[in-house]
């Protein structure tokens, strides 16, 4: 694939979601690694991380409000304007002390920067051209993933110096995150209608629910994410509680991760636009359980470094597959309603599952927990091999490919 062999219009919306993911690349290395720690050493509860861990699935919850354009702003705007407020709210954080509002402004944060979803889906299905969206998707995050190794690291030095020093990063990393957003204003959306929408225009997300295809990989995606929310708080409760990792460890985590990720999006963009998608999916869920396998034998902060990695290379296939599976399988008006509907459920998923394993976690341990997960997981590759087949209707492109 050349870049100068595609169309003018892929090649304008690559060069500024490329720049745009640079510097998302930098703010989410100075941030997103060390939430959750930062979160526990400052005294969050165990409800306060699960909250940490469901903010971003709770807030998916009401992305159906935004798969029409409610202003006739476009479809960029949803995507720009959410991110400069939302990222804008971390500029807060200088003043923040207890984990109470550490805890609000940060789920605030994640709460309103989930409204992009839809429209960057759509802008991604419009822009990108079928046989090569899953390469050009992947060179982006790989841009993301390179600044974030660099940026994470730098970031566990400084908090190394006093976890308090969050107050200073955090605001600093809001200002990349803003005017990363600020890039995206520049893309153009090839062939949009930009007419306001209306409230009714929701009640289209039933059609995805009508789709056997799309219900089947819903099927299979909910048994492999439950899998996953379930363990996600426990995590770092069991870094800060019991492995006792340091802030720079945790960058140093937050480094291993993006290098994982990296490769990531080179394997999966490859493997996306070559391989069944059935195939793939199953592959993913697999490797996903080595993370709560890990988790399960040991304690040893170098060997759960490796288990940060498969988190890595997990993430980025999870990040690719929800973009390239949902617009294969609807036409471009549709995507915005699929994609809202697969990650409306992964509301409802985060609404209970983080609580339930804290809960669980709290009675029983972090054994019965990463037992559970790694089951849920290795049951989800099972289903999806089996299950997930047939002939899309809205399509009429064969499931497994």
């Amino acid at each position: 694939m050349r870049l100068r062999d595609l169309p003018l219009y892929a090649r304008h919306t690559y060069y500024y979601d490329l720049r745009s993911a640079a510097l998302a690349g930098v703010f989410g290395g100075m941030l997103l690694p060390f939430v959750s720690v930062v979160g526990r050493k400052i005294g969050a509860t165990p409800l306060q991380i699960a909250l940490l861990a469901a903010a971003p699935y709770l807030a998916n919850a009401f992305t159906l409000l935004w798969t029409e354009d409610l202003f006739g702003k476009g479809r960029v705007w949803y995507v720009v304007w959410p991110c400069v407020v939302g990222r804008g709210l971390l500029l807060s954080m200088f003043w923040v002390y207890t984990p109470l509002w550490y805890t609000a402004v940060i789920f605030v944060y994640m709460f309103i920067t989930a409204i992009p979803y839809p429209s960057y889906a759509f802008i991604m299905k419009t822009n990108y051209p079928e046989a090569v969206r899953g390469r050009l998707m992947s060179r982006v995050r790989v841009m993301t993933a390179v600044l974030w190794i660099v940026s994470s690291t730098v970031a566990g030095y400084v908090l190394q110096g006093g976890t308090g020093n969050y107050r200073v990063l955090f605001p600093a990393a809001a200002v990349f995150g803003v005017l990363a957003a600020l890039r995206f204003r520049s893309v153009r959306v090839r062939s949009e209608e930009r007419r306001r929408g209306s409230l009714r225009g929701i009640t289209s997300f039933r059609a995805p629910l009508t789709d056997p295809v799309f219900l089947r990989f819903l099927a299979a995606y909910t048994v492999f994410e439950s899998g996953v929310l379930l363990a996600l708080p426990v995590l770092p409760l069991v870094l800060v509680d019991e492995s006792h990792i340091s802030n720079f460890a945790t960058g140093v985590y937050g480094s291993v991760f993006s290098g994982m990720w990296l490769a990531g999006f080179f394997f999966w963009g490859f493997f996306l636009d070559r391989f069944p998608v059935r195939r793939t999916l199953a592959l993913i869920f697999t490797a996903g359980s080595v993370v709560p396998l890990l988790y399960l034998v040991t304690r040893d902060i170098t060997i759960l470094g490796v288990a940060q990695g498969a988190a890595g290379f997990v993430f980025a296939a999870i990040e690719l597959v929800n973009y390239i599976v949902v617009t294969r399988m609807a036409g471009a008006r549709e995507v915005p309603h699929y994609f809202a509907a697969s990650i409306a459920l992964g509301g409802v998923r985060g609404a209970v599952a983080p609580f339930v394993g804290t809960a669980l976690y709290a009675r029983y341990g972090g054994g019965t927990i990463f037992s559970i997960s790694l089951s849920l997981m290795l049951l989800s590759a099972v289903l999806v091999y089996v299950f997930y087949s047939g002939r899309s209707p809205g399509t009429g492109e064969q499931a497994g490919q």
